[in-house]
Order: C-alpha cells, then sequence, then structure tokens
C-alpha cells in the first residue's frame, strides 16, 4: 500500500518546499497532497484540514487497499488536531478508530504514529506510566517497520519522559541508545535528541549546558515543522533564563513561544507559556502580575485540568503566596497540586513536599511539617538532585529549629544542607540558609563557626550584585553560542535549500523531450537565478567534429554564431569541451577579444560549462554579463547543476526521438497483424456461404440436367417429377439466397470497418452495432479457441465519435483475452457488456473468466512495451494503444480490475460526443 509508513513523522522544510513544488506541478497528485498536508499539519494545521478534506474527495476513485490507508492518514491528522486544539471528546473516539483500522490493515507506521499520539494525551493528563506505556509502543511498532528515524525519536522521547522520574536512570537507560553526536542528524531526530539533554542538565541544575541543548533543539524543532516543540521548548528556555537570573532574556524567550501558542490556538501550549511568565514574575517580585498571568493559564488550561502544567501552575502560585505570608493560601494551593495525578511526577513531587511543610511551618502546624519533609528529603536524594536535596534538608533545619529553639538537631540538618552544597560545583548557598545556620552555632556555643558562617553569608550578599552580573554574562555567552550556531546553521540550510531548489527544478528541465524546450527551460532558469544578458548553448556534432550553436539568445533577440571547430584555439566553448573542465572569466582572467560572437555586445563576466552525461560530451552552455565579477562560487555550482540536467535532458530528448521512431514502426506492425487477422477472419466467414451457394447450385443444375433430358424422351413427363424438381430446386435457390445475403452483410459491415479505420471517419453510431461486427470478425478465432462469447447489450444512445477506433480498442481487448486469459485452458467465456451512465456517458466493458492477473502485471498492463510473452509473439503494444486511443481521441477512461485465478475486466466510460 502506497499509504503505509511512507511519510516521516516530521518533513524537513526543505522537503515540503520541495513537495508544494511538486503539487504545484501536478495539482490533482494524491500522494503529493498527503504529503503537503501531512507536513504543514502543526506548521499550518488550519491548512492541513482543508487539504485533508479535498482529499477525501480523491478517495472514493482510489482502489480499496489504497483508499483505506489514505483515509487512515487523514484520521491520523485529524486526530492530532483534536489533541492540539484539547477537544479531548473527539480525539478519543478517533483514536480508538483509528487503532482498529490500523491493526486490519497491519499497518506499523499508522499503528506507530497512534502511540505517538496516544503518549501526548497521557502527558498532558499527567499519566507517567500511560505515557511510557505508549511510547513503548510506539517504538516497537516503528522497529517491526524498519523506520530507524521514527523509532530515534520515541526513544529520545521516552528517555526524557522517564527523565522526570529519576533523571539518573533516565540518562543510564535511554543516553546509549541515542546518537552522541547531533551533526548529521534529520532535523527531527536532531529536536529530540537535544531536548532529551537539556532536560538531563535542567534536573541537574547545570543551566549553561540546559541552554545549549534546549536552544540547539527549538531551532531543529522549527526546521521540521514540531511547532509543538518548538513552544515549549521556548518556554523552557525562559524557565532555565530565569533560573540564571537573566529574566530580560527569560521573558523574551517566553513572549516568542506565547506568540507562536496563541497563533495556533493550542490551550496546553499557552498554559504552559503563561505558568513560566508567571515564575519569572515572581523572581522580578512583581507579584500581582505574577498571579494575573497564571489566572490567564488557568483559564486556557480549563480544558487539561490534570496535566502537568496545571501541576507547575499551582507550584508557581503556591510559591507567590509563601512569599507574601499568605501561607494558607500556599497550603491549599499544594494540596490542589497533591491531588492532581501529574503531580505524582517524581519532580513535582518534592517541589510540592517542601513547599508544603514550609507552609505548613508558617501556620504553626509544626509536626504535621515534620513528618511531611522527612518523606520528601528521602524522595530528593533519590532524585540525585542536590538542589532539592539542600533545599529539603533547610526545610528540616528550620522545622527542627521551631521544634526545639535550643536543641542541636536543627544544626545538624543546616551543617548537612551545607556540606551538600559544597558538593556541588561553583555552587554557594544563599545568604538566609548561612544567617540561619550560624544563629543555630551560636545557639550551641560554637562561636568561631558561627561567625564563620556569618562572615560567609555577608560575603555572600555582597557578592550578590556581581554573582547576578556574572549569571547575566553566562547567559548572554550561551546566547551568543546559540546565535552563532543559528548563523552557521542558517548559512548551511540555504546551501541546502539552494541544492533542493535546484533538485526540483530539474523536474522542469528533465520532463521536456524536445531540445527545443530544453533549451528554452535552461535559458528561463538562467535568468531567474543569475545576472545574464546572453545565454547560448552549442550541441558536439561529432560527425563533422564540431560545435554547434543550437540556441542563442541575448536581451531577447536570438542570434546564431557560425559552427566552431573543436581544435579551435580561440574558441572558449572549444577548450571547455576539449579540456573538460569550466572557465569563469571576468575575476582574474580576462576575455580573449577573438572569442566574441559577431554582432553581439562585449560582456565582463563569462562562464563556460561542459553538458557532460558521465564520459560523454554532448556539448557547452555559456552565460554571459555586462557587469564586472558577476560570477562566483555560488552561480558557478548553479550553472554546473542547470548543466547536468540539461545534458541529461539531451540526452533523454535523443532517446525519445528514437523510441518513438521504434514505436511507430511497431505500431505499424500491430495495425497490419491486426488487419491480417481481420481479413482471414472475414474469408474464412465468407468461405462458409459462398461454399454452401456452390453445393447447392451444382445440385441444382444437376436436377435441372435431369430434367431437361427426361424432357427429351418419348414418354410422358408426369406432374409428380416436375413438381419434386420445382421444390428441391425452390428450397436450393431459398438456401443460396440466404447464403448470398449473409456474405453480403459480412462484405458491407467489413467495408463499414475498413472505411472507418481507414479515414478515422466521425460520425454517429449504434455501440451495438460496432460491438456486433467485431464479434463476426473474430468469429473464427473464439470458435477455434473454444471461447463463447455473451453480448449484454443495452439500448444507449448513439455515440458522436469514431467507430473504427471504438471498434480497434474492441478488436484489441477481445484478442489480448484470447492470448492471454485462456492461457493453458480448453476455453471459456467472454462477455461484451454495454451501459448507459449518468452525465452523458457509457460504460462499455470486455469480461473474461480466465486466469486472471497477478497485482504487478495490473499496474503495468497499459505501459508501452510490457508484456508476459515476452519472446512469444507479444508486442507489449496492444493494451497501451487501446488506452491511448480511448484517452485521447474518444476522451474516454480505460480502466482494468483483475485478480488471480478470477478473470479480468477491462471497462471503458465514454462520453456520448469524443472531443
Amino acid at each position: 500500500m502506497p499509504f503505509r509508513a511512507a511519510l516521516e513523522l516530521f518533513p524537513s522544510q526543505a522537503a515540503l518546499e520541495a513537495g508544494e513544488q511538486r503539487l504545484r506541478a501536478a495539482p490533482q497528485d494524491v500522494h503529493g497532497q498527503l504529503f503537503v498536508a501531512w507536513a504543514l499539519r502543526q506548521r499550518d494545521m488550519p491548512r492541513a484540514l482543508v487539504l485533508a478534506e479535498a482529499l477525501e474527495a480523491h478517495a472514493a476513485t482510489l482502489a480499496e487497499p489504497e483508499r483505506r490507508g489514505l483515509r487512515l492518514r487523514l484520521q491520523l491528522l485529524r486526530a492530532e488536531a483534536a489533541l492540539l486544539y484539547a477537544q479531548l471528546e473527539q480525539f478519543e473516539p478517533l483514536l480508538a478508530a483509528i487503532r482498529a483500522e490500523a491493526l486490519a490493515l497491519g499497518d506499523l507506521g499508522a499503528q506507530a504514529d497512534a502511540a505517538w499520539l496516544a503518549q501526548g494525551l497521557a502527558a498532558l493528563r499527567g499519566d507517567f506510566a500511560g505515557e511510557q506505556r505508549e511510547l513503548l509502543a510506539a517504538a516497537a511498532a516503528a522497529e517491526q517497520a524498519g523506520d530507524t528515524l521514527r523509532l530515534l525519536i520515541f526513544r529520545a522521547e521516552l528517555g526524557r519522559s522517564a527523565a522526570f522520574q529519576d533523571n539518573l536512570k533516565s540518562e543510564q537507560d535511554w543516553g546509549p541508545l541515542l546518537p552522541a553526536e547531533l551533526a548529521g542528524l534529520p532535523p527531527a531526530a536532531r529536536a529530540a535528541v537535544a531536548d532529551f539533554r537539556g532536560v538531563l542538565a535542567a534536573l541537574r541544575a547545570d543551566y549553561e549546558a540546559c541552554i545549549a541543548s534546549f536552544g540547539a533543539a527549538f531551532e531543529a524543532a522549527l526546521e521540521s515543522g514540531q511547532l509543538r516543540r518548538a513552544i515549549a521548548l521556548a518556554s523552557n528556555l525562559g524557565f532555565n533564563y530565569g533560573n540564571m537570573a537573566d529574566y530580560e532574556t527569560a521573558l523574551s524567550w517566553l513572549q516568542r513561544g506565547l506568540e507562536l501558542a496563541r497563533a495556533a490556538g493550542w490551550p496546553s501550549l499557552v498554559g504552559g507559556c503563561l505558568m513560566h511568565v508567571g515564575e519569572v514574575l515572581r523572581h522580578l517580585g512583581q507579584l500581582d502580575a505574577a498571579r494575573e498571568a497564571l489566572q490567564e493559564a488557568q483559564q486556557v488550561l480549563r480544558p487539561l485540568p490534570h496535566g502537568r502544567n496545571q501541576a507547575v501552575r499551582l507550584n508557581v502560585l503556591a510559591r507567590i503566596e509563601l512569599e507574601s505570608g499568605r501561607y494558607a493560601e500556599a497550603l491549599a494551593a499544594y494540596e490542589e497540586m497533591a491531588a492532581l495525578p501529574s503531580a505524582a511526577a517524581a519532580d513535582l513531587r518534592v517541589i510540592a513536599g517542601i513547599g508544603r511543610a514550609r507552609a505548613l511551618l508558617g501556620l504553626g502546624r509544626v509536626a504535621e511539617a515534620a513528618t511531611g519533609i522527612q518523606q520528601t528529603l528521602s524522595r530528593a536524594r533519590a532524585q540525585f538532585n542536590r538542589n532539592y536535596e539542600i533545599e529539603a534538608l533547610w526545610a528540616q533545619a528550620d522545622i527542627a529549629l521551631a521544634l526545639d529553639p535550643h536543641g542541636p538537631a536543627a544544626l545538624g540538618w543546616y551543617e548537612q544542607a551545607l556540606a551538600q552544597a559544597a558538593t556541588l560545583p561553583a555552587y554557594r548557598p544563599q545568604a538566609a540558609l548561612l544567617e540561619a545556620a550560624s544563629a543555630a552555632q551560636a545557639a550551641q556555643g560554637r562561636f568561631e563557626r558561627a561567625y564563620a558562617l556569618a562572615h560567609e553569608a555577608s560575603a555572600n550578599r555582597q557578592r550578590h550584585f556581581s554573582e547576578e552580573a556574572t549569571r547575566r554574562m553566562t547567559g548572554l555567552r550561551a546566547q551568543h553560542q546559540m546565535e552563532r550556531a543559528r548563523v552557521e546553521h542558517e548559512h548551511l540550510r540555504r546551501n541546502h535549500e539552494l541544492l533542493l531548489h535546484l533538485s526540483s527544478i530539474s523536474q522542469e528541465i528533465t520532463t521536456e523531450l524536445q531540445a527545443e524546450r530544453i533549451f528554452e527551460a535552461l535559458e528561463r532558469l538562467v535568468h531567474t537565478m543569475l545576472d545574464a544578458q546572453s545565454v547560448a548553448i552549442y550541441t558536439l556534432d561529432e560527425a563533422a567534429g564540431q560545435l554547434v550553436c543550437s540556441f542563442g539568445m541575448e536581451s531577447g533577440q536570438a542570434f546564431v554564431d557560425p559552427p566552431i571547430a573543436l581544435d579551435s584555439p580561440n574558441s572558449y566553448c572549444a577548450r571547455a569541451l576539449r579540456e573538460r573542465r569550466e572557465f569563469v572569466l571576468g575575476a582574474g582572467e580576462p576575455a580573449d577579444p577573438h572569442s566574441e560572437v559577431l554582432g553581439t555586445r562585449a560582456m565582463l563576466s563569462m562562464m563556460f560549462v561542459p553538458l557532460r552525461l558521465s564520459e560523454r560530451m554532448l556539448g557547452v552552455m555559456t552565460v554571459q554579463s555586462v557587469r564586472a565579477a558577476a560570477y562566483g562560487e555560488r552561480e558557478q555550482l548553479i550553472l554546473r547543476m542547470l548543466c547536468s540536467y540539461g545534458a541529461i535532458a539531451l540526452e533523454n530528448a535523443r532517446a525519445y526521438q528514437r523510441l518513438g521512431a521504434l514505436q511507430q514502426q511497431l505500431m505499424a506492425q500491430e495495425k497490419l497483424a491486426a488487419l491480417g487477422a481481420m481479413v482471414a477472419g472475414v474469408a474464412h466467414e465468407l468461405n462458409t456461404p459462398i461454399g454452401n451457394s456452390l453445393l447447392v447450385a451444382s445440385t441444382v443444375l444437376a436436377a435441372t440436367h435431369a430434367l431437361a433430358e427426361r424432357v427429351e424422351q418419348p414418354q410422358p413427363m408426369r406432374r409428380a417429377e416436375l413438381q419434386a424438381y420445382l421444390q428441391q430446386a425452390g428450397e436450393g435457390l431459398a438456401v443460396i439466397e440466404r447464403s448470398m445475403q449473409g456474405a453480403g452483410a459480412l462484405v458491407s459491415s467489413f467495408k463499414q470497418v475498413a472505411v472507418d479505420r481507414s479515414a478515422e471517419q466521425r460520425r454517429r453510431f449504434r455501440v451495438a452495432e460496432v460491438c456486433e461486427q467485431c464479434a463476426q470478425t473474430l468469429g473464427v478465432a473464439l470458435r477455434q479457441a473454444g471461447v463463447g462469447l455473451q453480448l449484454q447489450l443495452e439500448t444507449a444512445p448513439q455515440l458522436d465519435a469514431y467507430p473504427g477506433a471504438l471498434g480497434q480498442v474492441l478488436v484489441i481487448l477481445m484478442s489480448n483475452a484470447l492470448t492471454h486469459a485462456f492461457a493453458g485452458r480448453s476455453g471459456g467465456t467472454l462477455t461484451l457488456e454495454l451501459h448507459a451512465l449518468a452525465g452523458e456517458r457509457i460504460s462499455l466493458s470486455v469480461a473474461d473468466d480466465g486466469v486472471g492477473m497477478s497485482e504487478a502485471v495490473r499496474r503495468r498492463v497499459f505501459e508501452p512495451f510490457f508484456t508476459t510473452r515476452f519472446g512469444q509473439g507479444g508486442s507489449g503494444l496492444g493494451l497501451s494503444i487501446a488506452h491511448n486511443i480511448v484517452e485521447s481521441l474518444l476522451g474516454g477512461h480505460l480502466s482494468v480490475s483483475s485478480a488471480p485465478g478470477q478473470g479480468s475486466r477491462f471497462t471503458m466510460e465514454l462520453p456520448l460526443r469524443a472531443p
């Protein structure tokens, strides 16, 4: 099935542009429409859905397997739209239907993509187990299908999802299965792998590595049309820039993500950006503005009440309330957060546990806070996240101090927090933590240690502004690295796009099969891509040993250059051909004045490039400009590629010319063979009535001679003898009359067919008459093959067309059945059926109950020179001729349906009036 696994999960921008260009050239190409719709589904979802609706109309014209495959892909596209627009009541039944159909068709690609969509729903709901289960199913289907790109993306997503539960284990499990280097990966895979590494770095608080990875992932996501991932990455970049205190860059990224999300209209992504905006505003102390952002996020996320974004939103809201001293409100937010399924993720449970303990402590519920913080501390240690562990130890120490202000317990927790801080590279404890630990040391009489901690806290406060500046510089450096990487990538992308563009326009050149049209296409493309006032193409005349100017155009005026000898010392064209190399003049090497064509302008820049096909030289192409130094490396690359395609096209044109001559010869032979068969059939049909007439005539003549002799005898003739003779003569003459009438009808029919075919005469006629004439023509061949013929000819309106051409098609189809359908069988049945259709059309079919055809043969049956009886008298042109006559001369459509062992049916749908 052509639609199975034929579509990349996320095609690149370059692939989409090439697909759009192909679609403009062939707007009715169903596969091209599907590719563009699929590639646009996140780039421009409304347009993708419009294309999907248009494709539904085409589905009815396809065979059953292809129709189901196409509709399955369209359903996947609609399901993704429902998921992104948070229309979950539509998404879930649609996904169930997709999975059932994909299973029934055995379409592993569709099964993988359906599981990919299912994990998206699980992620929105915060169902970690469901997310992992669906991703594993997607990866298994992709692996079974041999789709390495999908498998790589799914594995990266598995690692990313698992990291939120246990980032160390995720890196150990999934890191080795992913490429170590991003370079060389397709954009879709590059985005997924870089996203996974960014999440790992973020969970380890390695913000510089995190931002670098997320930045690379963002660019690759945009290039591969993963707008959903790109928006999430922009939001995560803003969040992590905020952690580095580079709030200006953070808000810039969040604004970018928010604009993309609002334009797309996808609730979960708009909400995700808004909650991170609230977090950055909290860092900046703008608590009221932060609350407003979170309230908007709550409204947008209303269709997704249980997802991770809701949990993160509640955490940010609760932290705002803690900083405002509103402990009851903070506790309520954390309690609401804990009730969400998504809050079961390990990192969120730790964050919520620390915040809840501080809220309880603020409310004076110290015992509850102590119980909760112990569980949270165990979870933080299991996560191997030192930042979380330090925060939990600090909260534990504050709670212990509240339980026993003069006891040593608090001091131990503070020291553990500071010890963990010392294990983190480049990490400095917050001044508030150092001051709290200093007070605990002093309470226990450890004044020297207390003084050292107080001094460190003071130094940290003094370094606050310089630290913030350093963080800003780190952020700027990371941003600079991202920008430099983006510029380099943009340069490579543009070169890649140029090559893809040249590759796509090659179809415009290589599909032409006439040299003049090839030259015109090359000249037109040169003017669209290069600065050129003059274009000339010289082709090689090997017999004469010279180059002939086959095409010359300067400023819109044609010119002709006399033939150039291959050994000419002054001609750059001859040199380019002889030396098999390119010449670029105007930058360093001035042009030889003797090389100019008489009657043309002097040019300051010139390029001469051979038209070369492998080792064969076909000619030379030159473009020239009045501007100095007009041609550099890029222009040379363009002309080189155009010349490569031009050489291929010229060789194709020559081959097509030779093929055309051969095809005409074979078609003439085919027509002569068909005429010979027809004449033989008519001769055999005439033999029967003529033979019968001769036999009867000789019998009557003998009876007449006997009567004459009887009259000469002397005995009188009896009445009975005369009556017997008259009866015999009458019956014989009746037989002769009937036989001659049949022969006359056959001759008239043959004359009409001959006239129609020889003159391609157009007239109004009854189709049933043509069918009956063809049946008479092939009657002998049918009887010799033991094949019966059934005519099921409805009364249909007359056709205004070419009866000879229609008769030729019917003879070809019936002869083809005799040759192929009943091979190895002792007979069968041919059926000619005629039906009137709506819309002033008729249907005429030739069906047999023979051996049938395989799918591979059926797809190629109308190709010229394709035959299953090569070397056994079959030319492979009969059905091709029939197809051409029906499609072009008669203005109809010829199709075939067949299966092994079930016979074949060729059906013509014809208009009542031919073009």
